[in-house]
């Protein structure tokens, strides 16, 4: 019965370190903790925003560029662009996990532009040592090109257990999409 028991933990300790590595090996990640979310893409290293993560690697992959743009924005001088060249696979870019407290009420919100690409964003919540729940619960899924800048908004609140919140953006498809003033506060009643 023992030998059954360390073979097992010995197959999940393998499992769990095999997808580790594979999970981080093809994302690009700028990190600095003292930048806070960074939705409005203001801070930059290396031409890539901070607390963000983007996969696959912009950096490996031709048909997924991301740069700043300077030209057009909600909030600040900057906006995030991406461009999907190829429907080859989904490109994906995320925030860094945010600190939230049981009970109370949030707001997420962000704006974006799309030119011909679908758009998926799941709000996923981790416990205080970051295990996921395995469940994303989806705040916006379109395809709809827009002309301008268009608000997207959620209000929801943490139950008991949920300490972070990240968010995940994917992208399908053939076409640029721009990401700006992307928020989550907590939310006072007007």
């Amino acid at each position: 019965m023992n030998r059954i028991v360390a073979v097992f933990a010995m197959l999940a300790l393998g499992f769990a370190t095999m997808m580790l590595v594979s999970c981080g090996s093809n994302e690009l990640v700028k990190f600095d903790r003292s930048a806070g979310l960074n939705g409005g893409f203001e801070l930059m290293d290396a031409g890539y925003p901070v607390n963000w993560a983007f996969g696959p690697n912009p950096e490996s992959v031709e048909s997924f560029r991301v740069s700043v743009d300077t030209e057009r924005s909600v909030e600040g001088s900057n906006s995030l662009r991406l461009i999907s060249t190829r429907d080859d696979r989904t490109k994906a870019f995320r925030s860094q996990s945010i600190p939230v407290e049981p009970g109370e009420e949030y707001r997420i919100a962000f704006s974006v532009i799309n030119e011909g690409c679908s758009l998926r964003v799941n709000r996923v919540m981790t416990n205080a040592s970051g295990m996921t729940h395995f469940q994303a619960r989806t705040i916006v899924d379109t395809s709809e090109s827009t002309a301008g800048w268009v608000r997207f908004e959620e209000i929801f609140t943490p139950v008991q257990g949920e300490a972070y919140i990240f968010l995940v953006f994917l992208v399908d498809g053939v076409g640029t999409l721009w990401c700006d003033d992307v928020r989550v506060e907590e939310h006072t009643s007007q």
